[in-house]
């Protein structure tokens, strides 16, 4: 399970730190609350014990996988074929993004950059949302897992995220 000062990645919302274990008593009933503070964010959020299992709730990547996640955001070789180009993906990288994962994170980043390098008037504006929702998921894990500052973290992704 989980422990105070563990780092964490909740889907959806990022990387953060898991500041307390809280007891609470809803209704008569004892649950424990694990208080998670994210910091790009500046949220805090309060996961009941019981739904750890299925909230997604899991520890940050570890240093080594950084070489995986590096890879993983290289753009998609043949992403689309042209005519699919102008449709937006939103709902499939939002599946993506809910996951947690952060090499699902990386895919979306691989596949709207090599989308956005095919079209000339740039993103649909859901793919731009889920572009920056992506990069600001993987920001935020990547501060925890190197100790690096926000902007080195972006400046990662854009480094690995460029063509060949």
């Amino acid at each position: 399970m989980f422990n105070v000062g563990d780092h964490v990645v909740y889907p959806y919302h990022g990387a953060g730190t898991i500041q307390d274990i809280e007891e609470k008593d809803i209704l008569g009933q004892k649950l424990n609350y694990f208080v998670v503070y994210f910091p790009l964010n500046h949220v805090t959020l309060m996961l009941p014990e019981n739904r750890i299992d299925s909230s997604g709730l899991r520890k940050i990547i570890q240093s080594k996988e950084i070489e995986e996640l590096a890879t993983a955001l290289k753009p998609a070789e043949d992403n689309a074929s042209k005519k699919d180009a102008a449709r937006p993906y939103s709902k499939e990288n939002e599946t993506l993004l809910k996951s947690g994962c952060i090499l699902d994170a990386a895919a979306v980043i691989s596949n709207l950059t090599s989308k956005e390098g095919e079209r000339t008037n740039g993103l649909h504006m859901e793919d731009r949302k889920n572009l920056d929702r992506a990069k600001q998921f993987i920001v935020s894990e990547l501060m925890l897992v190197k100790n690096i500052t926000e902007e080195e973290a972006y400046r990662f992704i854009s480094d690995n995220s460029k063509g060949a």
